[in-house]
């Protein structure tokens, strides 16, 4: 992404909602993960829990053990030669999305080896939070399942169309952040336009959960 581009979207997203108040996960914290692709980042959720939310997708990854989801612009993201033209349409005006589902039956940290891959730890009751909210994103088809628009990019993936839409203040890093704050996760949509920025604040908020949690020692 070109550089005034960022910058013209830091600029854009400095009103967007944050987190106030952190809620540390504790002992029982459950595990998602992120993973970095360079120009946007994967979240990783267990796979069965977003099928409790949506069965279909257990029939369709029956071997998945966790779920990777990516989301962004649909031209863009389905495209193989996507360019710079692509990349400045989906900025400049609200355009369809979807979402990219890829059934992982290794952990995260094995099957993106690599990558970088950042664990996080999350409470039972943000777990299901986020959960709720990537159910409520995908949009359904005649039969009220998720609306299957194309194979995945990699690994038995596939598309689905969104009911959101893409644009200047809602990008496929933003949008993760977003999930990541309905988690409890103590982050701000607006400095994570890049993969790198979201990886920064998601370390941050790592950093002080192992603080919190360490043992105390004399």
């Amino acid at each position: 992404m070109h550089p005034w581009l960022v910058l013209l979207l830091s600029l854009l997203c400095a009103g967007c909602r944050t987190v106030e108040e952190w809620r540390p996960a504790g002992k029982q914290g459950q595990p998602l993960y992120l993973v970095d692709h360079g120009l946007h980042v994967g979240l990783v959720v267990p796979a069965e829990g977003l099928a409790q939310r949506l069965p279909e997708l257990g029939d369709t990854f029956p071997a998945a053990r966790f779920t990777e989801v990516g989301w962004g612009d649909r031209a863009f993201y389905q495209s193989e030669q996507a360019g710079a033209g692509l990349a400045l349409r989906a900025l400049l005006w609200p355009t369809d999305a979807v979402l990219h589902l890829v059934p992982l039956s290794q952990p995260p940290k094995v099957y993106f080896s690599g990558l970088p891959v950042l664990e996080l730890k999350v409470s039972p009751a943000g777990m299901g939070r986020l959960l709720n909210e990537l159910a409520t994103s995908f949009a359904r088809d005649e039969s009220g399942n998720p609306k299957v628009v194309g194979a995945g990019r990699y690994g038995g993936g596939r598309f689905y169309a969104s009911v959101e839409r893409y644009h200047l203040l809602h990008t496929c890093n933003t949008w993760v952040a977003r999930r990541l704050v309905a988690a409890g996760l103590p982050l701000r949509p607006a400095q994570a336009v890049t993969a790198d920025g979201l990886m920064r604040q998601a370390r941050s908020a790592k950093g002080e959960y192992d603080k919190l949690h360490s043992p105390i020692t004399d």
